[in-house]
């Protein structure tokens, strides 16, 4: 047929029983049956050629409407958490990719590994899909719950406890990411592979997701229930679904990346303006200082003078005494401006801790008492001495002993700890400042060192600004937060300053 060979036709036999060769008739015969035959042997073979591309053009045709609809979904968040688990419900979603089991796994460059991220199974993928793939028109809505019931399986826990290396030779995963091209494995289950052994890995397909010429995850799939091969047209889907997915996922990070810068833009904007702002009142308040200091201080002393001339139960004694107490609450107000406002430079000297608490508490343990509040101390023994100025220190643990006793009702507790501890790698001490007061709402305890933000009515708000302002000039950290009965705060100072001449302190 068309000068091809299919075959050969042999005719046995001849005329009459003496095995006579074929008459001419005969042999047009024969060739006349041979032409036929061979004209329906290429039919058939034409029909079933035929029959092979429509059903080859209609997986296709299938393939293509699927990736689109594929397309449209994984473009419709921009999350990154939500897209790979979108990606691999795709992929195992009978609406879908079809497969028994999607891996992912995600390139990390610092540890030269691929580090296991999420898998998800036929059952699973109906946790975020439950009714199939949303029409065009319907909105996709990933459900947290539904993520969250997806990583607590128990294939998709060992899929994250995996750390395969990129430089492992014999992996297929890491070959994947040189050569930066799916590739298909047809193996047994290997006695050495801990990753084909650990998740019964046999026949799969792996393949990259590439954005702007660099690998970002790598998908591992199988159809570990059925054993059912992964064919050549099986596997242009997945690369198909993977550049799609790629895209997509590239998509969310820049994303993540463009919002995250905008956040720091934002932050580093609110610095820069309360550094202006602190700035001018530095600038105002030097002024202020020779301007009110003086006139504060005369009216306080007449104030006290006209106390001691005047009767108690008069009015003009109230009135004096008001007087003297708000001109009082003035000048701590400005000390305290003027506090915060002031450069002062650390001269560091080395100290014991625990006497510069006792010092602070032969200052604040009468209130304390006055206030019915019991006071614990917990010290840790053989405390190491510490380096920095320890009137500063002294200033920050009374003016937040005063803030606790402020905050705990009549019969609360005080609770003080120094333990040892570690900031940055160095040994440190920590310092803990514990009450059982009404503690700090939540959506405040961000803003409570911030200049001029306080809680009450009669407070500047610049108490712990100056004490989240000492602890930094010792290289300090001060944290506040809740806990079940109040607050607490902590201070981890380190036991030796960076770059500052020492001196001894007695």
């Amino acid at each position: 047929v068309h000068g091809h060979n299919l075959g050969t036709l042999s005719f046995l036999g001849g005329s009459g029983e003496g095995r006579a060769p074929f008459r001419l008739e005969q042999q047009q015969l024969m060739l006349t049956c041979s032409f036929q035959i061979a004209q329906a042997i290429e039919q058939q073979l034409t029909t079933e050629r035929l029959r092979k591309v429509s059903a080859a053009d209609a997986q296709n045709l299938q393939d293509i409407s699927l990736l689109y609809r594929i397309s449209q979904l994984l473009h419709s968040t921009q999350a990154t958490d939500d897209l790979m688990h979108l990606i691999l419900s795709l992929l195992v979603h009978p609406q879908g990719g079809a497969f028994q089991r999607a891996m992912l796994f995600m390139v990390n460059e610092r540890s030269n590994n691929l580090q296991g991220i999420l898998g998800v199974t036929r059952e699973t993928a109906g946790l975020l899909l439950p009714e199939g793939l949303p029409v065009e028109s319907q909105q996709l809505l990933i459900s947290p719950d539904a993520m969250n019931a997806q990583q607590q399986t128990e294939f998709s826990r060992q899929i994250m406890q995996l750390r395969l290396p990129l430089d492992d030779s014999h992996s297929c995963m890491a070959r994947v990411v040189r050569e930066q091209k799916a590739i298909l494995i047809e193996r047994p289950l290997l006695p050495g592979d801990k990753f084909s052994q650990r998740i019964r890995l046999r026949d799969h397909a792996c393949i990259p997701l590439i954005a702007r010429q660099q690998v970002l995850c790598v998908l591992a799939i199988d159809n570990f229930g059925t054993q059912e091969k992964i064919t050549d047209q099986r596997l242009r889907f997945l690369e198909l679904f993977a550049a799609q997915a790629s895209i997509a996922l590239d998509n969310a990070q820049l994303v993540h990346n463009i919002e995250s810068a905008h956040q720091s833009l934002r932050e580093t904007q609110e610095r820069l303006l309360q550094r202006e702002k602190m700035a001018t009142i530095g600038e105002m308040s030097a002024s202020v200082a020779h301007e009110l200091r003086n006139p504060l201080v005369s009216v306080g002393g007449f104030a006290r003078r006209l106390c001691k001339k005047l009767q108690p139960d008069s009015s003009e004694f109230q009135y004096a005494t008001i007087i003297h107490e708000e001109t009082e609450r003035l000048e701590k107000m400005l000390n305290k401006i003027l506090s915060f406002s002031r450069q002062n430079d650390l001269a560091p000297t080395t100290f014991s801790l625990s006497r510069v608490l006792e010092q602070a508490l032969l200052i604040e343990g009468e209130k304390l008492s006055k206030a019915g509040i019991t006071l614990v101390t917990e010290m840790a023994d053989n405390l190491p001495p510490l380096q920095g100025d320890p009137d500063q220190i002294e200033q920050v643990l009374i003016n937040l002993i005063s803030n606790a006793r402020q905050a705990t009702l009549q019969g609360g507790q005080l609770t003080l700890r120094l333990t040892e501890a570690h900031l940055r790698g160095e040994k440190a001490v920590r310092i803990e400042i514990q009450d059982t007061g009404e503690g700090i709402p939540p959506e405040m305890l961000r803003n409570i060192f911030t200049p001029f933000f306080t809680t009450r009515k009669q407070g500047t708000g610049l108490g712990l600004s100056i004490c989240h302002r000492i602890i930094e000039h010792h290289q300090g950290e001060l944290k506040a937060a809740n806990h079940q009965n109040g607050a607490i705060f902590s201070i981890i100072l380190p036991l030796r300053l960076k770059q500052k001449p020492i001196t001894n302190r007695d």
